[in-house]
């Protein structure tokens, strides 16, 4: 295996990990949004303070969840089509 295969490998690996990551935020998404479904459903008066603070926490955790899907989505899309730039820089050797 010469370096330029290495690094073609080394990019691939990289992305397999990012599309990996972001399956998992979104079902961290999912997960959140099943919470925010069953909160809504909840009706105890007493908790009520505690419970719009819970869905409030959800709908956070369900943005944040969103935009890592998206991110690590595009990172593992860039690293498995194309990542010529960082391949670039993995084959640069200085003089």
């Amino acid at each position: 295996m010469n370096k330029d295969s290495a690094a073609w490998l080394a990019l691939r690996i990289i992305g397999l990990l990012a599309l990996g990551r972001a399956f998992l935020s979104l079902l961290s998404g999912v997960v959140e949004t099943f919470n925010v479904w069953k909160l809504y459903g909840a009706t105890v008066e007493a908790m009520a303070s505690l419970t719009q603070r819970l869905i409030l926490q959800a709908w956070v955790g369900i943005g944040i969840a969103l935009m890592q899907c998206i991110f690590f989505a595009v990172v593992a899309f860039y690293f498995l089509r194309r990542g010529r730039a960082v391949h670039k820089l993995l084959m640069h050797e200085s003089a």
